[in-house]
């Protein structure tokens, strides 16, 4: 959203912008405060869609003129579904270029958002978001003042569980979709300038996948180093895409913690997913950053399709042979645009109940959704003194 502003704010310099956030802004003052405006653009996942849904009919109430358009994952997903009463037009894919056609008089129910290229975005503006909320309550969790940035777009894994994956729902489902990587330079540029002016502890990278081209690494660890930025940093890693060389680089540049997409112990199962990792290179990318000193955080999906009771305590005994510093046990979730989701069984499941973290109806092929529930319930029970803060916070994730 901070992208979608700032560019917005340089091509159409006259409008008059104002955020907000459910997480921080009641529904009183959002739709009090939308409704006074021309156009009002939602970006929302699938859980919180039907969110987005009651905001716009509380604006419509007051202003039946205001145009509102969603865009994000869930629309870019399901398109026609999302053309719902209330909403009057719908972005699919990237939203700045989408964004600024509306503004212009587009009115066409779908718009499809081109590939944007970072020389052409603004950084994005962090004062329209109100970045500093997010800051406090990441200093409110950790006691660290952290915000995440941005250093490439697309995803050129194939994982069926993720809307960046085997569809890539933002680029009309083209395998092809190219990534797009920031310059190092202009993110250096970035860091220094943001880390100064917000006073952070940390940085986080919001990247699904940060180490997807290794020679973009190594450059961005150089020019750290050679520009003395000391601020830490934390990514998510691919483990197949890690040599020890490039995590040394990295612990030497001031990385602090990675976040592994670790999922299954079982070969049979990280094949299904199709991301490309095995029990093989998931243990040495471990190894190496645990070597060189760095945090390592573990991410494990349960419910697979083909998943069994046989296949989770591979899985349970990875967990346990790697010995992370935190853990995080999730159940797999059939969003709108991955290979999970059946249209004709899922039409009428409530989504604002529904996310990573537990649903009450997916299953698999051999395990049945309470089966799952139970298996993370007690993953998280072995675990509870390195659970990941989510899983804390929610109880270990299981209700």
């Amino acid at each position: 959203m901070g992208y979608i502003g700032a560019y917005i704010k340089k091509h159409h310099p006259d409008l008059n912008i104002t955020f907000y956030q459910g997480c921080f802004d009641d529904d009183e003052k959002i739709i009090s405060g939308c409704a006074k405006a021309d156009i009002v653009a939602f970006s929302c996942t699938t859980p919180t869609f039907p969110y987005t849904q009651k905001l716009a009919k509380g604006i419509k109430a007051i202003n039946p003129q205001s145009h509102i358009v969603v865009g994000g994952y869930h629309p870019s997903a399901a398109p026609e579904a999302s053309l719902v009463d209330h909403i009057d037009q719908v972005v699919t894919g990237e939203g700045e270029s989408a964004l600024s056609e509306i503004i212009k008089g587009n009115r066409e129910k779908t718009i499809q958002g081109r590939a944007m290229q970072f020389d052409e975005l603004p950084w994005p503006d962090r004062e329209l978001i109100q970045n500093d909320r997010n800051i406090q309550v990441a200093y409110n969790d950790n006691q660290k003042r952290i915000t995440s940035f941005q250093s490439h777009r697309g995803c050129p894994f194939m994982c069926r569980y993720c809307l960046d994956g085997f569809y890539k729902v933002l680029y009309e489902n083209n395998r092809k979709a190219t990534t797009r990587y920031r310059s190092v330079t202009d993110l250096l540029d970035e860091i220094d300038f943001v880390v100064d002016k917000y006073q952070l502890d940390l940085i986080k990278f919001s990247d699904p996948t940060w180490n997807t081209k290794i020679d973009w690494v190594v450059d961005f660890c150089k020019e750290k180093i050679k520009r003395k930025i000391e601020i830490p940093f934390y990514p998510n890693m691919h483990a197949t895409l890690c040599s020890e060389e490039m995590i040394a680089l990295m612990a030497d540049a001031g990385c602090y913690e990675i976040a592994l997409g670790v999922e299954s112990g079982s070969p049979k199962i990280l094949q299904q997913i199709g991301k490309g990792t095995t029990v093989k290179t998931i243990t040495r990318a471990v190894g190496w950053a645990k070597k060189y000193g760095l945090v390592v955080r573990g991410y494990f999906i349960l419910g697979m399709p083909d998943e069994s009771n046989e296949d989770l305590k591979m899985t349970e005994q990875l967990a346990e042979s790697l010995e992370l510093d935190e853990y995080g046990f999730s159940i797999l979730c059939p969003y709108p645009g991955t290979q999970m989701y059946d249209k004709d069984k899922f039409h009428d499941v409530n989504w604002e109940d529904a996310d990573e973290y537990s649903n009450n109806f997916w299953k698999t092929n051999h395990l049945s959704n309470q089966e799952l529930k139970d298996w993370q319930k007690y993953l998280t029970d072995k675990f509870k003194e390195k659970l990941t803060w989510h899983n804390r916070a929610i109880g270990h994730g299981v209700q």
